[in-house]
């Protein structure tokens, strides 16, 4: 049954008979996972089989082969690499991907609003009927990307958030390493050109292009406009790794650039530090050649050209009748 609106691409079809489950043993969360995934979906009178990853690439090659034997959804217990490469198995498929959450940051599952409870996750699929949606992705070549991919600082912040930190302190791994990167990271030329017409040229450390906007602390985002359904990537340029900076990073975060400039205290204005575009395709070179992470793997160098997938991959989601409307707009 297709729901009623331009804007809301919901579809809402009766429980799957099957349900295959990609696993990352890595995450060190230290719950029975095997008993509450066969309570959850044998009480549902749900069939399901559980694959487990050991190395990169495994996650899309084990959804690409439960698509092929027959699973009506795909769920996805890991963090967020994980849950980008079940996803790139999943790519242009009619099979939902459930997340179940697992990683540090669960951030895929933030931006979507799911719980990574295991019990309420694996209800979402579990009554009568469950709610699915497709979702934009990012593609840089040929690899999809679910949240940003990034050059100069974030690629520091990635390095840094050890295993070992993040067990340690969880999310706020990333912001210790980020204060720690800030002070690291040399500028690098840049060339950006924007939809294959602009052409930026300046000197940075940082550019991030984003398919979703959840950084993973809270309710902050990298600015109140980057939508995962808006068929647009969200290019970001830092130049300068300053206080400047930091504020104007901030502000866009929290929504207070949108502040009157009258209201704001000129000597923390940083309107100049941290610039914003929104595009369809963009092209990134650098001199030195940057390292780029992709949703939180440091697995390529620039120059790379990357481009959005509209509506590229559909994910289970939470029953929008019992969701704030606004949040689905």
């Amino acid at each position: 049954m297709q729901m009623a609106s331009a804007m809301i691409n919901i579809t809402t079809q009766p429980r799957p008979k099957s349900v295959h489950v990609v696993v990352n043993p890595a995450p060190s969360r230290r719950i029975p996972l095997l008993a509450m995934l066969n309570q959850a979906f044998r009480d549902a009178g749900i069939a399901w089989d559980l694959s487990i990853t050991h190395g990169p690439g495994d996650g899309k090659r084990l959804a690409k082969k439960a698509v092929k034997n027959g699973a009506e959804v795909v769920a996805v217990y890991g963090g967020d690499g994980t849950v980008m490469e079940v996803a790139a198995g999943l790519l242009k498929t009619d099979t939902p991907m459930l997340i179940l959450g697992g990683g540090t940051g669960n951030l895929v599952a933030s931006e979507l609003r799911l719980s990574t409870n295991i019990e309420k996750a694996c209800a979402l699929v579990c009554g009568e009927n469950y709610s699915t949606r497709r979702i934009d992705v990012g593609m840089m070549g040929e690899r999809p990307f679910l949240l940003r991919i990034g050059c100069g600082i974030e690629v520091g912040v990635v390095q840094e958030a050890t295993r070992e930190l993040k067990d340690q302190f969880g999310k706020w791994a990333y912001v210790f390493a980020g204060i720690k990167t800030l002070q690291e990271t040399p500028e690098a030329k840049y060339e950006i050109i924007l939809d294959g017409k602009e052409k930026i040229e300046a000197t940075g450390v940082a550019c991030v292009v984003a398919n979703t906007g959840t950084v993973g602390v809270g309710r902050l985002t990298l600015a109140p406009s980057v939508d995962v359904h808006d068929g647009k990537l969200d290019v970001f340029f830092l130049k300068k790794a300053n206080i400047e900076g930091i504020v104007q990073i901030a502000s866009k975060m929290t929504g207070l650039d949108r502040l009157r400039k009258e209201e704001a205290d000129p000597v923390l204005d940083a309107s100049q530090a941290v610039t914003h575009w929104q595009v369809s395709t963009v092209e990134i070179r650098t001199d030195p050649v940057l390292d780029i992470q992709v949703d939180g793997d440091v697995v390529a160098k620039t120059p790379q050209s990357i481009r959005v997938l509209p509506e590229g991959l559909r994910v289970v989601i939470a029953d929008p009748s019992l969701t704030d409307k606004k949040d689905w707009l």
